[in-house]
């Protein structure tokens, strides 16, 4: 996976006593939000301000007297004279499970345009969600998955978040570890729980219980809703309240004996939960995209058939299979997509048609949806393909292919294209193959047997 940050947790440390010149923190609101909007924007608790967006991604926080920067835009707060604490924070990737049959999706109210006529719900023009009832997915989306113009709304059920590892040198270090946000209006109901979990589902440290009302509002954007299935208008557009907290691991009783069993976080939500997304420090937390259970190759047929299999999926976008000669220069096979989120076992094929002749090497690279990657292991398999003999070359008639074991002939153009269907094979044992290539245009093929290829000249 790439490298997500740049600072050490022992340099923010440092950087937060300079800024604070104190060490402790807990379950703590937000005070004030930076955005992207119009390049730079700026909302606080004392003034919430109501704004009109198509996008907007949170690039910095305040909690108590220090600003904390997401690694979204530090540019923009350097431009604006904002002193901040530079960390880096991604949407966790999410499954939600459970979704209220009355969820709606809420985007921006300036996406793709507004007009209050002649939509009685403000939602004209209409338009496709960018992720269709994919709930999952507008909580993750955007420049770090932070976007605040997405969002879910009474969604209910629950949301689970698979965590690798966590730093134990996060806990109670006064830096946050998990921004979460509540995105619309609240009544007394909206009590969201949050906790972390183990193998066995089983209570890992404290659940925490938030009663959102008592969580000041931050800033009111203005949204448009959509149903599930994408009708416009599935409710009054406006503005809704933003609120963020924040949690330090050791809020949700995680301590240096419990860490090392946590396998997932879960928020529990009301019927009334709005939900932009959860986030985590890059620094304090490792959490993968996909838990890989194998990757395999092997030389059947001619062919290698590489296969690999998932236990689960987070935020996945696509798997890429690669090819190697020396272990050291790689080429892609083929992509394919992945299944985006997933908690049950899925499995994948795939074949290279044409490999390296004698030893090559295979490997998986998984990309997520906002472009980090991670590499399996590497595979060896070895071609085995002793040399055939062919006749007459050039050739402009009957080809003969002489050998101890001559296999499966494939014929391929320049480009790679397999064009064995535009011949005719005139004779085919284990020994003596002969293929007319009278039908093929004048010019430079290749002919391919148990792995290795010879070139040929039709005239």
């Amino acid at each position: 996976m790439k490298k997500r940050f740049t600072y050490t947790r022992f340099q923010v440390g440092i950087l937060m006593l300079l800024y604070t010149g104190i060490a402790c923190f807990s379950q703590t609101p937000v005070t004030r939000i930076y955005t992207d909007h119009s390049g730079y924007f700026t909302s606080s608790t004392s003034a919430p301000v109501s704004v009109d967006v198509a996008t907007q991604h949170l690039i910095a926080f305040r909690t108590g007297s220090t600003v904390w920067s997401t690694g979204v835009n530090n540019a923009a707060l350097t431009a604006n004279g904002v002193a901040f604490v530079p960390l880096n924070f991604n949407a966790m990737p999410a499954t939600v499970s459970g979704s209220s049959s009355s969820a709606l999706i809420g985007l921006g109210r300036q996406y793709g345009g507004f007009s209050t006529t002649p939509s009685a719900n403000g939602c004209y023009p209409a338009v496709t969600p960018p992720f269709g009832g994919n709930v999952s997915d507008y909580l993750t989306d955007g420049v770090h998955g932070l976007d605040l113009s997405t969002a879910v709304f009474n969604i209910g059920g629950n949301i689970l978040y698979t965590v690798s590892m966590i730093d134990p040198a996060s806990i109670g270090d006064g830096i946050p570890d998990i921004v979460v946000t509540q995105a619309g209006d609240i009544g007394s109901s909206v009590s969201d729980r949050f906790r972390f979990l183990n193998a066995s589902n089983t209570v890992v440290g404290t659940e925490v219980n938030v009663n959102f009302s008592g969580v000041a509002t931050v800033a009111r954007p203005n949204w448009k809703f959509y149903t599930l299935a994408g009708a416009c208008g599935a409710s009054g557009a406006g503005t809704r309240d933003l609120r963020l907290l924040t949690f330090d691991f050791a809020d949700l009783g995680i301590t240096a004996t419990n860490y090392t069993s946590i396998t997932r976080f879960q928020h529990i939500l009301t019927s009334d939960s709005d939900v932009a997304f959860v986030a985590y420090n890059t620094i304090s937390a490792v959490i993968l995209p996909i838990t890989l259970m194998s990757f395999e190759a092997q030389y059947e047929q001619d062919e290698v058939r590489i296969r690999w299999k998932t236990a689960t999926e987070i935020n996945n976008d696509y798997f890429v299979v690669e090819r190697s000669a020396d272990g050291k220069n790689w080429e892609q096979v083929v992509r394919r997509d992945a299944a985006g989120n997933s908690q049950v076992e899925l499995q994948y094929e795939e074949v290279d048609k044409y490999p390296l002749a004698d030893v090559s090497y295979y490997r998986l690279k998984q990309t997520d949806f906002d472009g980090n990657y991670t590499y399996s292991n590497i595979v060896a398999v070895n071609v085995e393909g002793k040399a055939i003999e062919l006749f007459p070359n050039p050739v402009s008639g009957i080809l003969s292919i002489r050998g101890e074991n001559v296999g499966k002939i494939r014929v391929m153009n320049l480009v790679g294209q397999d064009i064995t269907n535009q011949i005719t094979f005139v004779n085919d044992s284990k020994t003596f193959v002969q293929i007319d290539v009278s039908t093929l245009d004048k010019g430079y093929y290749i002919i391919q047997s148990r792995g290795k290829r010879y070139p040929i000249i039709v005239e």
